[in-house]
């Protein structure tokens, strides 16, 4: 009976640890530096540039997190993020990234 007890408190111990684990989701700011890395990766922006882009992701998502927030007021989150992106960027780098439609996405939605 001991023996019982023990392996049941041992597989419950080691579920309880699996689910623990699997709840894990990056903050606001892992993700928006994240993303600001992706960006400067593709386009060798300047470190000043990457922490420019890192705080804007990062309010992003800030902003995202908020479970109240509506459709509309996203796709206005997204408008602004495009808009600041491209205000920053330079010709060639706008035309770099939008050849790269998926981040490109990923970085406005």
């Amino acid at each position: 009976m001991k023996k019982l007890v023990a392996i049941l408190t041992l597989i419950l111990a080691f579920s309880i640890n699996a689910n623990a684990q699997d709840k894990y989701e990056p903050t606001s700011k892992e993700k928006g530096t994240k993303e600001a890395a992706m960006l400067t990766e593709l386009l060798g922006l300047s470190d000043t540039q990457n922490a420019d882009f890192a705080r804007l992701f990062i309010q992003k998502h800030t902003i995202l997190e908020d479970k109240s927030i509506t459709a509309e007021r996203k796709q206005e989150l997204s408008r602004v993020i495009e808009a600041k992106i491209k205000a920053t960027l330079d010709g060639n780098q706008i035309e770099k990234l939008e050849k790269n439609p998926d981040l490109f996405k990923k970085l406005i939605n």
